[in-house]
């Protein structure tokens, strides 16, 4: 199984100069019936580039990972997760606070206050 970083997402999604080639790579893998992994630090750090260096909306943000996560040729780590954390995104929420709330949740883990 292949991985792809933020850079050839980001690349892909602002239609920048690889954007054909990976085009065709998703389709040769897709037509393979392959998989594309992307980590979980991969989404989190194409969802704070879309938002703060390219200044894409919270709400396409969050369209646009949901999009990729839910695509069967990428298999996202911590999928569930992920989809959980969105939807606290959505209501304000950083991904990445919001990541670490749905992971404790899922630990039942209380954050130690001091």
């Amino acid at each position: 199984m292949d991985a792809i970083d933020t850079q050839e997402l980001i690349d892909f999604l602002t239609k920048g100069e690889a954007s054909e080639a990976l085009e065709r790579y998703f389709k040769e893998v897709e037509r393979k019936k392959g998989k594309i992994f992307l980590s979980n630090y991969t989404i989190l750090e194409l969802a704070y580039l879309l938002e703060y260096n390219f200044g894409v909306s919270r709400e396409l943000v969050a369209k646009s990972l949901r999009t990729i996560i839910e695509d069967r040729l990428f298999k996202v780590e911590g999928k569930r997760e992920l989809e959980e954390a969105l939807k606290l995104y959505a209501e304000g929420m950083d991904l990445l606070s919001a990541l670490k709330e749905v992971q404790l949740m899922k630990a039942n883990a209380k954050r130690v206050k001091l």
